[in-house]
C-alpha cells in the first residue's frame, strides 16, 4: 500500500472537480466520498443536491475565517493512498478506515481531542482512494504535518499487517524519485517511452560509470547530447550541476533542467566526487585480467569474467561497504547495457535495471574505488 503526499495546493475545488470528474483518460468510475473529518460532509457523487462548491465551502471554512493576510498561500493537502496490484479489493468501510488512520498519523486530524483539519476521502477506482484537506486547524493554526509524507508510509506498513495486504518493504530515502504524474502525460503528449527524468538519470548514470574525473564526466554527458548548467562558487569552485534534454522544454519553450539530486541522491555532485576521491585496491584494475591495450574479443571475456567473480566473492564474502559499492556498480552496468544493446532486449534491461535499483537501496555507504574493474 503506497500512500502518494503531494502536498500543498491553492485551490481545493480544482482537485475536487478532478477527483469527482471522469479523469483525464475517462478512468474514474463512481467517483464518491468515503469517509470525511466529520462523518456527514456533502458527496457530490452519490447525493444528487449535493455540489462540489458545497463540499469545498465546507472543507475550506476555517481557511475562510482567517483574517485574508493571515490565510495560507498553498492551504491544500493531498494524498492518495493505492493497494498494491494482486491485494484484494477492499471495502467502502475498510477505505474508510485507512483514510482515518493516515490523516491522524500524518497529523491533518490527530484526534485525541486535538483540533484537527478539515478532510474528505474520495474513491474513484477500486484499488486507491483520495485524501483531501485544507491545512488550517478548527482552531486557526497550522497542523503539524511536519513530514507527513514518511509518517503516511510508517502508517501503511501497520495497515498491510493487519489487513493481510502485501507488505512493501519500508524505503531508506535513497532511492530515485518515481516520476509524477504530470511528468508521464507530458512524456505520452510528447510521444516518448519514458519520462526525461528516466532518461537523464539512465544517462547520467551511464556518464558516471567508470569516468575517473569530473572533466571525463562532464565530457561524457555532452557527448551523449544532454544540456548543462554547472553551479559555481564565486571562488570558481564548482558547487553542483544540472542536466536537460534538448528536447524537453516548458510552456516558455525553455529547456527543463533537473539538479543530479533530483535524479537520484547518490547523483548530486558530491556522491559523485566520492569515486573519485577513494582508494581502491590497484589489483583489482581492468590490466589485472590481461593486457588492456588489447581490444580482442578473448581479453575482454577475460577481464570480464575475472571482474564478474571479485564481485561475487565480495557481496558475499567482503566487508558490507565494499559490497554495497559493487552492487550500486552492478546497477550502473545494468544501466549502460540497456542503453547499448539491441533493440529486442533494450526494454527488458531497462525493466531491469529499474528493478534493480529499486530493490538495491542500503542503508551502508558504498565505499566506492573498488568497484572499478567491474
Amino acid at each position: 500500500m503506497i500512500p502518494s503526499v503531494n502536498s500543498s495546493g491553492s485551490r481545493t475545488i480544482g482537485l475536487l472537480a478532478y477527483l469527482y470528474g471522469p479523469g483525464k483518460h475517462e478512468e474514474h468510475t463512481d467517483p464518491h466520498l468515503v469517509a470525511s473529518f466529520d462523518g456527514m460532509s456533502p458527496d457530490p457523487g452519490r447525493d444528487p443536491n449535493a455540489t462540489l462548491t458545497d463540499l469545498q465551502q465546507l472543507l475550506d471554512q476555517p481557511v475562510m475565517a482567517l483574517a485574508k493576510h493571515a490565510r495560507p498561500a498553498k492551504h491544500v493537502w493531498h494524498t492518495s493512498v493505492r493497494a498494491a496490484t494482486g491485494d484484494r479489493i477492499l471495502s467502502d468501510e475498510e477505505w474508510a478506515g485507512i483514510a482515518r488512520r493516515i490523516v491522524a498519523a500524518t497529523g491533518i486530524d490527530p484526534g485525541d481531542r486535538q483540533p484537527g483539519c478539515r478532510w474528505a476521502a474520495v474513491r474513484h477506482a477500486e484499488d486507491h482512494i483520495h485524501i483531501v484537506a485544507t491545512l488550517v486547524t478548527e482552531d486557526g493554526h497550522r497542523p503539524d504535518d511536519y513530514r507527513s509524507g514518511a509518517r503516511a508510509q510508517a502508517e501503511a506498513r501497520l495497515i498491510e499487517k493487519e489487513l493481510g495486504l502485501h507488505q512493501v518493504a519500508p524505503g531508506d530515502g535513497t532511492a530515485a524519485k518515481r516520476p509524477t504524474s504530470a511528468e508521464r502525460h507530458k512524456a505520452e503528449r510528447q510521444g516518448r517511452e519514458r519520462t526525461a527524468r528516466e532518461e537523464l538519470r539512465e544517462s547520467v548514470r551511464r556518464a558516471v560509470a567508470g569516468a575517473r574525473s569530473e572533466v571525463e564526466f562532464f565530457d561524457r554527458l555532452a557527448a551523449a547530447g544532454l544540456l548543462i548548467r554547472k553551479r559555481e562558487a564565486p571562488s570558481g569552485d564548482l558547487l553542483g550541476y544540472k542536466v536537460a534534454l534538448p528536447d524537453d522544454r516548458n510552456k516558455d519553450g525553455e529547456p527543463v533542467f533537473y539538479p543530479g539530486a533530483r535524479l537520484a541522491p547518490d547523483l548530486s555532485l558530491p556522491r559523485i566526487r566520492e569515486r573519485w576521491s577513494a582508494d581502491f585496491d590497484k589489483t583489482a584494475s581492468p590490466d589485472s585480467a590481461g593486457n588492456a591495450s588489447s581490444n580482442s574479443p578473448s581479453v575482454a571475456r577475460r577481464r570480464t569474467a575475472t571482474a564478474a567473480w571479485v564481485a561475487i566473492g565480495a557481496v558475499e564474502y567482503g566487508d558490507d561497504a565494499v559490497a554495497a559499492a559493487y552492487i550500486a556498480a552492478t546497477g550502473e552496468i545494468l544501466d549502460a547495457l540497456a542503453k547499448t544493446s539491441a533493440a529486442q532486449t533494450r526494454r527488458e534491461l531497462r525493466d531491469a535495471a529499474f528493478a534493480f535499483e529499486r530493490v538495491s537501496r542500503s542503508h551502508v555507504r558504498a565505499a566506492r574505488g573498488h568497484d572499478r574493474a567491474l
